[in-house]
């Protein structure tokens, strides 16, 4: 059943898991007791545990179906749609924290970007790798844009940030490694590169962010409470660690530390040890990614790969860029390691689809 199966995507991607499994339950008990006022101090761990095993069967699910069978206008039409449905969905509902991120059913929230850069992945895949007029190459960047700039034009709007900026740097590596007229593509990158910039201070609240961010730089007291007792409890945690289950900062000092901050537990409780084993686990995963691409035989699983690579990637920077106070606060996972179902299910569907390709359209064995 797992004959060819690349090891070098599984294994650090379970080993992820396991450790951000165990550092869910030491950051969640007390936020869980102390917030809601409940004496299931499991609760979000429960639910965690819930998504890692939906995430597993879907990955699994992903695994065993031949990647080409995407490779189809009619299925990436009909992706594309369905996400494009759910990000202008958002806008229904208001949670309360001045954003229209989430879509709510009942108690539980998902967040929609989450599939729409999956759609963008394969939209992307499929016009880069079926659409190369040689003439007039203008047009054709303007068509393969289309999609990617309709879905970060809606996350500006939500308005959610780091996922324009992710968005858009996926699409650019995309279409930096499909596009054939580099001179073009970095012209454009250029544009878009301008635009975030702008965009950045157009938003009042992503102003005073960078400006809380730039005082940090300067001195750690300036920075925002969170971004600032996130670099205390990294500090505190020296190079082993205070232990498992220990940590201070994660008891109310750091708001809901079991998602977007939970660097900062895995760095007091486990040290710079900690720290540096989860980023070698998410390199080693991003480096078998791109192999996976390049050993590729069909450009359509190249660049959907490379796709899956580039999301994976922005995520742990962009995360661990805030948590260590180098990159203004953002609301992004660490993938496969904070809370959070929508993100987490989503990539590891994607991660079935890359070890598909590597099965099915592999040049080497490994």
């Amino acid at each position: 059943m797992f004959k060819k199966m690349n090891w070098g995507i599984l294994i650090p991607v379970l080993l992820l898991l396991a450790i951000g499994w165990i550092l869910v339950l030491s950051s969640s008990t007390y936020y869980a007791m102390h917030q809601f006022s409940t004496t299931n101090r499991f609760m979000f761990v429960r639910s965690h545990s819930i998504y890692i095993g939906l995430g597993l069967l879907v990955m699994l699910i992903a695994y065993k179906v031949n990647y080409k069978i995407y490779n189809n206008i009619v299925l990436v039409g009909l992706l594309c749609v369905f996400a494009l449905i759910l990000m202008l969905m958002t806008f229904m509902f208001d949670i309360g924290k001045e954003a229209h991120r989430w879509i709510v059913i009942g108690s539980q929230t998902f967040m929609p970007v989450d599939v729409a850069k999956i759609a963008m992945i394969f939209a992307l895949a499929y016009s880069l790798s079926h659409f190369k007029p040689k003439r007039n190459k203008i047009l054709a960047i303007l068509i393969h844009s289309i999609y990617p700039g309709i879905l970060m034009m809606i996350s500006f709007l939500q308005p959610h940030f780091s996922s324009v900026m992710t968005l858009a740097i996926t699409y650019g590596v995309m279409l930096l490694v499909g596009f054939s007229s580099t001179l073009l593509v970095v012209g454009v990158g250029a544009g878009l590169g301008a635009a975030l910039f702008t965009g950045a201070y157009l938003m009042g609240y992503r102003v005073q962010r960078i400006e809380s961010f730039t005082a940090g730089l300067e001195n750690v007291d300036s920075a925002s409470d969170q971004v600032r007792y996130s670099i205390l409890a990294i500090s505190s945690g020296g190079i082993f660690g205070i232990g498992p289950g220990k940590s201070v900062f994660n008891k109310m000092y750091i708001p809901e530390p079991h998602n977007d901050m939970i660097m900062s537990t895995l760095g007091e409780e486990f040290g710079l040890i900690g720290n540096l084993t989860v980023l070698l686990l998410m390199f080693i995963l991003i480096w078998n990614l791109i192999r996976v691409a390049y050993q590729s035989r069909s450009e359509f699983g190249r660049l959907v790969v490379l796709g899956i690579a580039c999301v994976i990637f922005l995520q742990m920077a962009i995360n661990m860029g805030t948590a260590l106070g180098i990159g203004p606060p953002t609301g992004v996972s660490l993938p496969f390691i904070s809370f959070g179902g929508t993100n987490l299910v989503a990539l590891m569907a994607l991660i079935g689809v890359a070890l598909n390709v590597h099965e099915v359209d592999s040049t080497s064995e490994w």
